[in-house]
């Protein structure tokens, strides 16, 4: 089924089943979808506004150009997603432990969030911003981090030799993280 141009804010305007299902420029506001499985359907310029999608299955799902606002999206793992056309943005979202895997993130822009023991693997996030979020114990692995703005996140721990990052950007408070495998005791920042 094809929906475009839709909001959906009330449960019974979707159908049971929300696999194999297409959105176009649709809105999904204050929706409790948790573990809701996507699969293998198609989310194209849509935005979700307060909804709970903790657990969600996005197997084979397609996010091209889907901004999340104020959303809840624990335990999602987004390396289920179709690559073709992935792009994502998120803002004052929580996204505690979710998983980023072989994923295409240029640009994407992380506001405001809480991105707790996440994982990022594999990822390419040239130019990627993380303002003001709070990245403690996420794990970067391998990843692509070249002009990505760390500048105003907090409680990072980033092991350089495992990245890519040149011209990433640091603030001085974060340098303990970046430094942490090393040992350094350091004062006075």
């Amino acid at each position: 089924m094809e929906y475009y141009k839709q909001v959906f804010d009330h449960l019974d305007q979707l159908t049971d089943q929300l696999t194999n299902q297409e959105f176009e420029q649709c809105t999904f506001k204050k929706l409790d979808l948790s573990r809701t499985a996507f699969t293998s359907s198609n989310f194209i310029n849509c935005r979700f506004e307060d909804c709970n999608l903790a657990n969600i299955d996005l197997k084979n799902a397609k996010l091209y150009d889907v901004r999340f606002f104020k959303c809840k999206l624990t335990y999602v793992d987004f390396g289920q997603c179709n690559t073709f056309g992935f792009h994502t943005d998120f803002q004052e979202c929580q996204l505690d432990y979710t998983a980023f895997l072989n994923r295409k993130l240029k640009k994407a822009k992380f506001v405001d969030c809480s991105i707790k023991e996440a994982r990022f693997m594999k990822c390419d996030l040239v130019g990627t911003v993380f303002k003001n979020c709070n990245l403690e114990f996420a794990k970067f692995e391998d990843n692509d981090l070249s002009q990505v703005d760390f500048s105003t996140l907090y409680n990072i721990e980033l092991n350089p030799e495992e990245n890519k990052l040149k011209k990433a950007k640091f603030s001085l408070h974060s340098l303990p993280g970046l430094l942490m495998k090393y040992e350094l005791v350091i004062s006075g920042y």
